[in-house]
């Protein structure tokens, strides 16, 4: 009975040394862990800024392709109504959209009748495309009077906004962002479709967004469709533009075009990044083979390019 005694603190000491041991590789092994996951974070993250680099450079590459595309002959250029052509640098699929601003309704320009088309054909109803148009006009116009639908200082206080209308012009088109009666959702629709460069009170159906086409008086889904393919191929094969879808009219003007463009470029690279850049490309003097100067830089990581010339 004694040596039984003797042999039970033998026996807890044992089992106290393998709970330690039990213990030690759990947290080596938690350690190797933390270890192999922190590598593959820092790993991805480096991958991650090395396409971020490469994703910059080949998106910058994509503005220059537009740049150089605008020195071709007129014949041999793309038709510049927001289409996506597609570059391929070794394994980076670069994206560029080129248009036109004569295609686009000026905010400055545009009579009541056009900007109205334009929320109609943004599915607003009539009561509330008239509202808008109507208030746009009040935006920019100096005086303090209020058109019939329209929105002057009172009404913009009226629902707590801190400021009236400008009374003046737009100058840009983030503008539209201010006007009562503007929502969010309403402005990603048309933005692609308006424009502060124009100057005219009509568009070049040429280059002109479909929702711009849309906005023509007379103007149906099936014809603008109809249109907007078959320009796309008369470029492509050489043939003289088709007849806008609604004929010659005031709203219809081929003047301006070949000085403003807008341009769009974005790179893919890999599954994750997508690096894009855009920029206002101005014409310097009347020659169609004149340089251009880029304004209105812009960065960022954004989705796939969708332009509205597209859908």
């Amino acid at each position: 009975m004694a040596e039984k005694r003797f042999c039970k603190p033998a026996h807890r000491q044992r089992g106290l040394a393998l709970v330690a041991v039990l213990w030690v590789l759990v947290l080596l092994s938690l350690m190797a862990g933390n270890l192999s996951q922190g590598s593959r974070s820092n790993g991805l993250l480096a991958q991650n800024l090395v396409d971020a680099t490469r994703g910059k450079y080949a998106s910058e590459a994509g503005m220059q392709w537009a740049l150089w595309n605008l020195q071709q002959p007129e014949e041999n250029q793309w038709l510049a109504d927001g289409g996506i052509q597609v570059l391929e640098l070794d394994d980076i699929l670069v994206h560029v959209a080129l248009q036109d601003e004569s295609g686009k309704i000026d905010l400055n320009a545009a009579p009541v009748e056009l900007l109205t088309g334009l929320f109609l054909a943004a599915e607003l109803d009539g009561p509330r495309a008239e509202a808008l148009a109507d208030a746009i006009l009040d935006w920019r116009d100096e005086d303090d009077l209020r058109r019939l639908n329209g929105a002057e200082e009172d009404d913009y206080l009226a629902v707590g906004r801190e400021k009236g209308p400008a009374n003046a012009r737009f100058e840009k088109v983030e503008e539209l962002q201010l006007v009562l009666g503007m929502t969010p959702g309403l402005y990603r629709q048309v933005k692609g479709s308006v424009t502060v460069l124009n100057g005219l009170p009509a568009i070049n159906p040429l280059y002109a967004p479909r929702l711009a086409l849309l906005a023509l008086p007379g103007a149906d889904e099936g014809t603008v469709d109809q249109y907007i393919e078959q320009r796309r191929q008369n470029r492509l094969d050489g043939l003289e533009p088709p007849e806008p879808p609604v004929g010659l009219s005031q709203y219809v003007s081929q003047g301006r075009s070949g000085i403003n463009y807008r341009v769009l470029t974005e790179a893919e690279v890999g599954p994750v990044v997508r690096s894009r850049y855009s920029a206002h490309l101005v014409r310097r003097g009347r020659s169609q083979r004149g340089a251009f100067t880029l304004t209105d830089l812009k960065r960022e990581m954004q989705p796939v390019i969708e332009t509205e010339g597209d859908r």
